[in-house]
């Protein structure tokens, strides 16, 4: 059984495959969540799935006057800013800084993170060199960080090229895209510097990339009907279609070896 603090620090869009692996997990012994407007939603999620957390203050974990208990398996969750996305250096930047913070008070570190447009190339090889406690992230079955969210949920970079192939000017949503999306479109390179508030000047910009269809891609987490609602009001919206994408791209993989990883690195 794994003993020691296990310090998350997630994005929300990956937040379904953190809950997803610890509602599977019966040694946990406890769940710090640290409050702060990105935590909205786990919080939701948590108390859905049953998982019992405690909530604390941001800056009382990382001083350490919250005094953490003795023994067992404890997993303490930092969200962080879906904003981020919009530069990748200053993803990497932000994400190197807070593990530093982190790392005082945990025995190891998850990133619950993808390359995000490069921001995070080589951060493995950055946390060798500059953390004092362990470090892993997302990967694929032959040990690549994943690039993105959507070749999270299906396995690594081969399968979303083959996805984009077969599926090319599609809009893809998961289930934790879908339900933010609107946060999310202003973070697109496609978007940039496009006031994604203004659905005529959005409509524009996807007919100009030729995007008339978004795809939902059921990774069998999140909420069902939460998921259809979104995709359809997205789709209604912009006047798209929605497709859905066959059965036999999805795949947990990936959630499931970051999450033993992680835990294997606490001994």
């Amino acid at each position: 059984m794994a003993k020691g603090v296990l310090g998350v620090l997630a994005c929300p869009i990956l937040e379904d495959e953190l809950i997803y692996s610890m509602s599977k997990d019966d040694e946990i012994s406890h769940v710090y969540l640290l409050d702060n407007r990105h935590a909205r939603s786990i919080k939701i999620k948590l108390a859905r799935n049953n998982i019992e957390h405690t909530i604390i203050g941001e800056s009382d974990f990382l001083n350490g006057s919250y005094k953490m208990p003795d023994g067992g398996y404890t997993i303490a969750i930092w969200m962080m800013d879906l904003g981020l996305h919009e530069e990748p250096a200053d993803l990497g930047s932000a994400l190197k800084r807070s593990m530093q913070e982190m790392q005082e008070r945990v025995n190891a570190i998850v990133l619950y993170y993808r390359l995000c447009g490069n921001g995070l190339k080589d951060i493995d090889i950055w946390a060798r060199e500059n953390l004092n406690v362990p470090m892993t992230i997302i990967r694929d079955n032959e040990g690549k960080i994943v690039d993105d969210c959507i070749a999270a949920a299906i396995g690594g970079t081969k399968q979303y090229l083959k996805l984009l192939k077969k599926y090319p000017g599609i809009m893809y949503f998961t289930p934790a895209f879908a339900t933010n999306y609107d946060d999310l479109l202003g973070r697109m390179e496609l978007f940039k510097g496009v006031d994604t508030g203004d659905d005529t000047m959005l409509k524009m910009v996807f007919e100009m990339a030729d995007y008339h269809e978004v795809m939902e891609i059921d990774t069998g987490l999140g909420d069902p009907a939460e998921f259809r609602a979104a995709t359809e009001k997205f789709a209604k919206r912009m006047g798209f279609d929605i497709l859905t994408l066959e059965d036999g791209w999805c795949t947990l993989e990936p959630a499931d070896r970051v999450y033993a990883e992680a835990k294997g690195l606490l001994g």
